[in-house]
């Protein structure tokens, strides 16, 4: 059998009630010359079962038997993979009949970069809103992507399968932020290339992992340190306070606020006056204050 153009791989953890829907839009593609790797993550429910009933021979699930969370569940994949281009998706959400094919049509230009995301059409679950983003170029993406990642590296990107052995695979070390922390890697030596249209479906639900966001910005902040510090000061700042802001929301959408005051102490560190603004504002539109389990951003 030959190999296929686009290896498409979805990580998954306990996804049965989506990963149907992630699935489907991946069937759905008029690209057709693509393989999917489920790599399910030592799942309790139905997520197996779920992806034997597409009966698609394109499918293969590869099933771990200890969870080891979404890098390791990547790796997996990649080490799979039989095509030339990787695509990742996650398991909550779905792509646009036509974002394999413009994908592809990106990544074959002459001097195209071997890395491309698209724009996407953003679910705020917990906030009730959808947004559609167009994916802007950037002149500097070494510096955008160390001031934050918006991309959604993990249903937008595509990659070249080769560049994963100059660059190496995600770090099973970060629970959180993986994707983020590859990127910032890569566009040390590379570009990226934009399909600017949204071609993904977000489905964007903050889960209640306060203590791994913020473990995980500990383990970010260290590892990159030197680009950190290579960003102008009012970068710099920016940037912290912005990647110890996620710690902070994540509890206060837990109602932890105690626990929030630690990784809101290290945002203040940078910007305490825009840090304050920021969360406080975030607190009293989603009802922080009234008990309300809303999210927080």
């Amino acid at each position: 059998m030959s190999a296929p153009a686009v290896s498409v791989i979805i990580p998954a953890y306990n996804r049965a009630a989506t990963i149907e829907r992630a699935l489907a839009s991946v069937v759905e593609q008029t690209f057709g010359d693509f393989e999917i790797i489920v790599v399910d993550d030592a799942s309790t429910d139905g997520t197996v079962a779920v992806c034997h009933a597409l009966g698609d021979r394109r499918l293969r699930v590869v099933q771990r038997t200890i969870n080891g969370g979404a890098a390791a569940a990547r790796n997996s994949g990649i080490r799979e993979a039989r095509g030339d281009l990787i695509a990742f998706l996650d398991s909550d959400d779905s792509w646009l009949p036509e974002k394999l094919a413009k994908q592809v049509l990106e990544m074959s230009r002459v001097g195209a970069p071997p890395v491309s995301c698209t724009g996407a059409i953003i679910h705020l679950l917990d906030h009730g809103e959808t947004r559609v983003k167009r994916l802007e170029t950037s002149d500097d993406w070494a510096r955008r992507l160390a001031m934050d990642c918006d991309l959604s590296p993990g249903t937008t990107q595509m990659a070249a399968r080769s560049i994963f052995d100059e660059i190496g695979l995600l770090d099973e070390a970060l629970p959180r932020f993986e994707d983020w922390d590859w990127l910032l890697r890569y566009t040390r030596r590379y570009s990226i290339g934009v399909v600017s249209e949204p071609l993904a479906e977000i489905y964007n639900r903050r889960a209640k992992l306060g203590a791994v966001v913020e473990r995980s910005a500990e383990i970010f902040e260290n590892k990159h340190r030197s680009v950190f510090e290579a960003l102008k000061h009012s970068d710099r700042h920016d940037a912290l306070m912005n990647l110890w802001l996620q710690a902070a929301n994540t509890y206060a959408f837990e109602r932890l606020l105690w626990r929030a005051i630690f990784p809101l102490a290290k945002a203040a560190r940078h910007r305490p006056v825009r840090t304050m603004q920021r969360f406080l504002t975030g607190a009293f539109r989603y009802g922080i204050r009234s008990g309300k389990k809303d999210n927080l951003s």
